[in-house]
């Protein structure tokens, strides 16, 4: 890591007293509750974003001792070509989560403002491609939209302002891909391109839509599948339980996540279960080992420079024996960011640089779900 400021220190890697007084917090689902308040009530900074997602991971790590399969069988799973669904979705922090500890099928989960699929080569489509391969071959793959989308916003301003450059190419490239006025218009759109993916197959493919405000998610256009179906159901359940005080439309009126969390494409649950993380709490975009492309940095810049995100903490899987791998994918993904121009100008390294803008990186260890501060 570059050296940052004090900021960046303590949401990166807490030490001594400082890490044993986290982790007594960890055990008291008070605190917790006080972190989710005090994120509804205004702003919080990098460290207590990192500490209110470990306390969420520890509620993660405790639901997988009665869960009827481990983290490794579930990673084991996809890596042999079994994964029962992949889905495209929207970075938005206020898109439901996807799947529980309790789960028996096992998804895997791209995240992308706009729920974009490239519509020519790239390294995202490529990645999407690819994660695609980890479905089995009578699975699903999926793309969904949601209502008030503010990437569809965007690009709807940007093309009534002539769509003139944004000063940044992920921006204006991601811009591009996101398709008509509305989000269930760009559901239509994108899976289009995903159905023209090389080597899907006969998989099961579709689009859905989540709208929060009228009551779920629905099927915009998908094959008939007995797993579609249950995979919707599941949405719903979650959906109704978000919203059993039926203050959830209100809760989720105004986008604010207090971090941009960039995750491994090959976790075995989707960011939102590792870190019980309430709807409207993470925004977030998927990373591989390759690194971080125009679409995953459009997604970033966005929550930096739109939502004033002030956190981006790094996810993958592993183990103590991979911890060498890990740190270099890691590695990877923070020069990519600190590439990243805004009017030629490296805002994000210079953010990183002042303090502004922390990193956080975190081995999901799949022997227990933990996350480990590295």
């Amino acid at each position: 890591m570059a050296s940052h400021k004090k900021e960046n220190q303590i949401a990166e890697k807490p030490e001594g007293a400082g890490r044993a007084r986290m982790q007594r917090r960890l055990m008291d689902g008070s605190r917790l509750n006080e972190l989710h308040e005090m994120h509804a009530k205004g702003r919080l900074s990098a460290s207590e974003s990192l500490e209110l997602i470990l306390a969420g991971n520890a509620e993660h790590v405790a639901a997988l001792k009665g869960a009827p399969m481990t983290a490794h069988q579930r990673y084991l799973k996809i890596m042999a070509a079994q994964a029962d669904y992949m889905i495209v979705r929207c970075s938005d922090a206020r898109v439901h989560n996807t799947d529980s500890e309790q789960d028996t099928l096992v998804g895997l989960h791209i995240y992308i403002a706009g729920n974009v699929i490239p519509g020519k080569k790239t390294a995202s489509l490529d990645e999407i491609a690819q994660v695609a391969s980890l479905v089995r071959p009578d699975g699903a793959c999926l793309d969904e939209a949601h209502c008030n989308c503010g990437a569809v916003k965007e690009r709807v301003k940007w093309v009534e302002g002539g769509m003139k450059p944004t000063g940044s190419t992920p921006l204006d490239n991601l811009l591009h891909e996101v398709v008509g006025p509305s989000p269930y218009d760009n559901a239509i759109a994108q899976l289009s391109k995903l159905r023209n993916l090389p080597g899907l197959g006969g998989r099961a493919t579709g689009a859905l839509h989540y709208d929060w405000e009228k009551g779920g998610v629905t099927v915009v256009n998908a094959s008939p599948s007995h797993l579609v179906e249950l995979l919707v159901d599941n949405f719903n359940k979650r959906h109704a339980d978000a919203n059993a005080d039926g203050l959830l439309a209100e809760r989720l009126a105004k986008q604010k996540p207090h971090a941009i969390m960039v995750g491994s494409n090959l976790l075995p649950f989707s960011i939102g279960t590792i870190t019980h993380a309430l709807q409207n709490e993470v925004f977030q975009t998927t990373g591989s080992e390759d690194g971080l492309d125009d679409f995953d940095e459009g997604s970033i810049l966005y929550a930096v420079e739109h939502l004033g995100v002030r956190h981006i903490p790094f996810v993958a899987p592993g183990t103590a024996a991979n911890a060498k791998a890990v740190t270099a994918m890691f590695d990877k993904w923070e020069a990519d960011l600190r590439s990243m121009t805004v009017n030629g100008e490296p805002v994000i390294s210079r953010m990183l640089d002042s303090g502004e803008l922390a990193i956080s990186r975190l081995r999901y260890d799949l022997s227990n779900g933990r996350l480990v501060p590295i």
